[in-house]
């Protein structure tokens, strides 16, 4: 099996990733405390650039990360076709909840910000907004993203660990991908039973997912026919 190809979606996800951790970086000064709502609408109403280029980017992200897990599909599925199948089944649930709940804040958000300015329809919007901004942990969009991590634990459990197991290469990044998948799914489970520190789960998950993309792409770029 040629599989460069998977290397290079692997490189984009990376550079993606990489890019989502300087901007998170880089909006923390700027944000400052954000333990209330009107924190976070005070911070959110600014609109900076890097507000947005961070969605913006978080949602080439997601179609980033769901043709990687496409891809994992198609290397994994001739040694492990059941189980493959089962990983499969869980991204593009993953892919439809996070480009709702990423992209909402660039095209959602901002019309509502601008409805609060109206006096008639200001106490609707405001009730909206909190429903709707990613960066409030209350909003139906920070569960929904959540959810999505909690779901994308699920294959890359499944590849990480069929990449841990059938391909010598590739331990240490399957167990990398693996060890993601269950740290977001403590998230998520933080996230349910209201524990701020188990809830960072889905922090770590994304950073060793990010560190699992390095072995990764190498590999895979290294273009090894199979």
């Amino acid at each position: 099996m040629k599989i460069r190809w998977l290397g290079w979606v692997s490189l984009t996800t990376l550079v993606l990733t990489t890019l989502w951790l300087i901007l998170m970086i880089a909006d923390l000064p700027m944000a400052g405390p954000l333990e209330t709502f009107e924190q976070v609408l005070a911070h959110v109403s600014k609109q900076s650039w890097i507000f947005t280029l961070t969605y913006l980017n978080a949602g080439l992200l997601t179609i980033a990360a769901t043709i990687l897990m496409t891809g994992f599909y198609v290397y994994i599925q001739p040694t492990a076709p059941a189980l493959s199948r089962i990983g499969l089944v869980f991204v593009p649930v993953y892919a439809t909840l996070n480009l709702v709940a990423y992209f909402s804040q660039i095209t959602l958000v901002p019309a509502l910000l601008e409805a609060s300015s109206n006096p008639e329809s200001a106490a609707s919007a405001y009730m909206l907004l909190q429903l709707s901004i990613q960066l409030w942990p209350d909003s139906v969009i920070a569960f929904f993203n959540g959810l999505a991590y909690a779901i994308l634990g699920v294959p890359s459990i499944i590849f990480g660990w069929a990449m841990f197991k059938r391909v010598h290469r590739l331990r240490l990044p399957g167990w990398l991908l693996a060890i993601s998948g269950s740290a977001s799914l403590l998230g998520a489970l933080g996230t349910m039973i209201g524990s701020a520190l188990v809830s960072k789960g889905t922090l770590i998950g994304g950073l060793v997912f990010w560190l699992a993309l390095f072995p990764l792409t190498f590999d895979f770029l290294r273009g090894v026919d199979e």
